[in-house]
């Protein structure tokens, strides 16, 4: 297993950090990786909470909220060739926020053998996601999110 941990400060109150970044459809906006995401359970997020995820590197995944405690923390997981385990966690920084997220992945099957190069794609690619979130964050005006 690997652990990739990142953080970044974002100029806006922990909750509507908290409330954008948990729900994982505006990924949409600022990943662009991401090619779908879809919330396939009802109700509000939480823990349980499910989507069907898909980045341009992987198949399509299930993912699901193992975590979540607004406005300070949360946390997903996925299966597929590689386990992940995302978990974030938000802090008041001044009249902002700090975002910690920790991002811990295990190889299955034959992707232990490409792992070492994953491992090298994925921090690049993990610290340009942070850089975006902040983007988008702090280039979009505050607004208050219901996670529906």
């Amino acid at each position: 297993m690997a652990v990739l941990e990142n953080s970044v400060e974002i100029a806006r109150p922990p909750e509507e950090v908290f409330d954008a970044l948990v729900d994982l459809r505006n990924e949409l906006e600022w990943n662009p990786d991401v090619q779908s995401m879809e919330k396939i359970t009802d109700g509000p997020i939480g823990v349980g909470t499910r989507f069907r995820a898909k980045w341009k590197q992987s198949k399509t995944v299930i993912v699901e909220c193992t975590k979540y405690d607004r406005p300070r923390t949360w946390g997903y997981h996925n299966g597929g060739p590689v386990e992940v385990d995302f978990d974030v966690v938000v802090t008041p920084r001044g009249d902002g926020s700090l975002v910690v997220g920790h991002f811990a992945a295990r190889p299955r099957g034959w992707f232990r053998l490409v792992f070492p190069l994953f491992l090298i794609v994925m921090r690049r690619a993990e610290k340009a996601n942070f850089r975006y979130i902040k983007a988008y964050l702090e280039g979009a005006p505050a607004r208050s999110r219901e996670n529906s």
